[in-house]
């Protein structure tokens, strides 16, 4: 699918390949899942060859932004989060192509975003702004910051939820608290990866004799915004990392009561099975065979010898 967004007097205006006339007046194409039939129809029409899969996929940095005398070509993440971190899958980056020529912005993706749709909308119904592909490139990016921090300040809630329930709530060192801690790293990881690839492309672009003045002052506050984000990053990593060691360490505590109550049983039992061994022993000159009291004062001795240990145990405060 294409859509082509056409700027008029005072609005936008969504449009199909076979409506284009005039080229000036496109500011974005975005290309959603195109089939080989529109691939050849926008290089064609705009002489330039789109990005493919495998190009969007590639990680070296000569491959995420590349510049030359007629457009620019960028490869970015963006970050795809459900708002739940149960599961793994629910969060991944998706990665984009962008191409700025001859001031229209291409996109190129695989998938539905977010950002797009919510660009989308806004030029439909309440236009800015926005008059070239530099201008409409430059708000995708605010958008997609805001998001992020959004995603941020979503980790940050779940870590103070699992702090208060690893504090206060019992059983809650369960395997599930530390499978939701797990994920969160790697929901605040992938983050962090589409935040630093912003932050890359964002100060390859500001290297740009093609950008005009006021882009480059938006461009340095954007910088600003994701060097704030890159902060709160750092802390959500220290206070997982944080909430790991509270989760072992409570983990640790458990498992070392439950190996106290079966060292005190352990010995508790000790005196008793001595006792009962002595006594089971086929001799037939023990003194105690023809006492009459002999088996009752073996079953006090055995309940003595297990009251001993526990009460030396309750005053060393071991119990």
């Amino acid at each position: 699918m294409v859509f082509v967004y056409q700027r008029t007097d005072s609005a936008f205006e969504t449009a199909n390949l076979s409506e284009i006339k005039e080229l000036d007046k496109i500011v974005w194409i975005d290309i959603l899942q195109p089939n080989e039939e529109e691939i050849k129809q926008i290089e064609a029409l705009f002489n330039f060859k789109l990005p493919t899969k495998h190009d969007r996929e590639e990680i070296e940095l000569s491959s995420r932004y590349w510049e030359d005398s007629r457009s620019i070509k960028i490869n970015s993440y963006f970050f795809v989060s459900f708002f739940f971190v149960e599961n793994a899958k629910s969060h991944y980056n998706e990665s984009v192509s962008f191409v700025l020529q001859d001031n229209i912005l291409f996109t190129v993706r695989d998938s539905e975003l977010q950002t797009f749709d919510m660009l989308s909308q806004m030029l439909l119904s309440y236009p800015k702004e926005l008059y070239t592909g530099y201008d409409v490139f430059m708000q995708i990016f605010d958008i997609r910051i805001d998001r992020d921090a959004d995603l941020l300040e979503y980790a940050s809630r779940e870590c103070d939820e699992i702090r208060k329930k690893l504090l206060w709530e019992s059983g809650s060192h369960s395997v599930e608290v530390l499978r939701k801690i797990s994920t969160l790293q790697e929901f605040t990881l992938k983050v962090r990866q589409s935040v630093f690839d912003k932050r890359r492309i964002l100060t390859a672009m500001a290297k740009s004799p093609k950008l005009s003045k006021q882009i480059k002052e938006d461009l340095s506050i954007m910088m600003k915004d994701i060097n704030s984000l890159i902060e709160f990053i750092a802390i959500d990593d220290n206070t997982l990392d944080n909430l790991q060691n509270l989760f072992l360490a409570q983990t640790s505590i458990e498992q070392n009561k439950i190996i106290k109550l079966f060292t005190v049983a352990s010995v508790a039992l000790m005196p008793p099975t001595l006792i009962a061994s002595i006594y089971g022993m086929n001799f037939h000159f023990i003194p105690e065979l023809s006492w009459g009291a002999g088996y009752h004062f073996s079953l006090v001795l055995m309940a003595l010898s297990s009251a001993i240990p526990l009460i030396y145990f309750r005053k060393k405060k071991w119990l």
